[in-house]
């Protein structure tokens, strides 16, 4: 215990992410730079996800990026556009739990066949819930050039970075090669992807079931701890985004006391996920406290809500995710597992 403890109040260097978080922060600025002119803020969103298609494969080597962001920015247009013909069909909560939880053993299988990095349906589950929750009155056409636009933009970004030293680049751990159609590695994606279908479709069931408000959050909250799993971190990751969310709320709920201009909000949520990214691979709880703001904020272009209930919402939707989370963990984890690493 003590050394978990050390080992959540340490944070390692700095030295090789900060690039990488200039990348992401610059893929969601100037997207959002070119709409607020041009007066189409109910597009914002749409231009924000696909920026996010810069976090992945940040520590690979250049030509191998542009593969991961390539792919990953494919499953994002698809999400996100799944996630805006749902709002626009006007579903309501179960139709996107039911949906979410097909999407998350879905992308949880493709990521983990492309060997996508962040691995999981993390980011996905963010977008297509995010999108299918918000009002969106513009045009399925509209949505798809600003989120594709947006990708594309994240991964020229990506392979601009081929410009600056190699020395500056975080390693990371690998994983053992395995061969694709291996039995063993099929046995792993099935458990994966069952892993995440079964915390996203239980957290998203007892969010609407109780008939809280902004569930998708439930479910985004379950899928953090599971790409940690083989590593043994499932519960220290749960840890993280828990403490880290609620430290994140309690920033929002004083940064949205501020009237940002759409200009201003769209450089302060440059700001926070350029510092999320900072932390993210080094100290998941830190990342959080920037990262949660950018999930409650985002919205800030299109509608306004009550800051409290905002708040306290995320709050109670993070702790049920989390919790569903390490019970599927303490689940399907058998005692023996060692610690391999994943990736």
């Amino acid at each position: 215990m003590k050394y978990s403890v050390r080992e959540f109040l340490s944070i390692p260097s700095g030295r090789g992410h900060r690039f990488p978080a200039v990348r992401v922060g610059l893929g969601m600025l100037l997207p959002l730079l070119i709409l607020i002119p041009a007066g189409r803020t109910d597009l914002t969103m749409c231009a924000i996800f696909g920026s996010l298609t810069g976090v992945f494969g940040r520590s690979e080597p250049h030509w191998r990026r542009l593969k991961q962001q390539t792919a990953s920015g494919v499953l994002m247009v698809l999400t996100v556009m799944a996630g805006v013909a749902l709002s626009q069909a006007g579903r309501g909560p179960w139709t996107v739990v039911f949906t979410g939880t097909l999407i998350a053993a879905g992308i949880s299988v493709a990521a983990d066949s492309l060997r996508v990095r962040p691995a999981g349906p993390f980011t996905y589950i963010f977008a297509f819930t995010a999108t299918s929750a918000a009002p969106f009155a513009g045009s399925l056409v509209e949505a798809f050039l600003t989120v594709t636009a947006s990708t594309l933009l994240a991964v020229l970004l990506g392979v601009a970075g081929r410009l600056h030293a190699r020395r500056h680049s975080p390693g990371r751990l690998r994983e053992p090669a395995a061969r694709l159609g291996s039995p063993r590695r099929a046995r792993r994606l099935l458990v994966h992807a069952s892993r995440y279908a079964a915390a996203v479709g239980i957290a998203g069931t007892v969010s609407a079931g109780l008939g809280l408000g902004h569930g998708y959050w439930a479910m985004l909250a379950a899928c953090a701890p599971l790409a940690a799993v083989e590593l043994s971190r499932g519960p220290a990751r749960a840890v993280h985004f828990i403490a880290g969310t609620y430290a994140g709320v309690l920033f929002s709920a004083l940064l949205m006391q501020v009237p940002w201009s759409a200009v201003q909000l769209a450089l302060l949520l440059a700001m926070l996920q350029f510092s999320g990214e900072l932390y993210v691979v080094r100290h998941y709880g830190a990342a959080m406290v920037f990262l949660t703001p950018v999930a409650l904020m985002m919205t800030g272009f299109t509608h306004g809500g009550d800051v409290w209930a905002l708040t306290m919402d995320r709050s109670l939707q993070t702790t049920i995710g989390a919790l569903v989370a390490l019970a599927v963990v303490a689940v399907t984890t058998p005692r023996h597992a060692g610690s391999r690493v994943r990736g």
